[in-house]
């Protein structure tokens, strides 16, 4: 199996210094950490066929966010904002 991190960038996630709701990271990572990397090619064809409603359900964030407040982000852009590996909550 191929192991494939999918990123979303999520508005009222997260909160500021100040308590103000902001975006904050969700990623998933199927797979095993010792499976090869999907290559971007993969893990396009995968994004393709993303329910974003899905993924809020399978998050248990559904009755919380709507899909108009996600978005799909590249692994570099979630890496880069939210720091991969350091997730409050671990992995789904």
């Amino acid at each position: 199996m191929k192991k494939y991190r999918i990123c979303f960038e999520i508005e009222g996630l997260s909160e500021d210094e100040n308590g103000k709701p902001c975006p904050g990271g969700l990623c998933l990572t199927l797979g095993e950490d010792t499976d090869p990397e999907a290559t971007p090619e993969e893990c396009a064809e995968l994004v393709d066929q993303i329910s974003i409603e899905g993924v809020l359900k399978v998050a248990m964030l559904d009755g919380l966010y709507t899909p108009a407040d996600c978005r799909l982000i590249s692994l570099e852009e979630y890496d880069r904002t939210y720091g991969e590996g350091e997730s409050t909550y671990g992995k789904l």
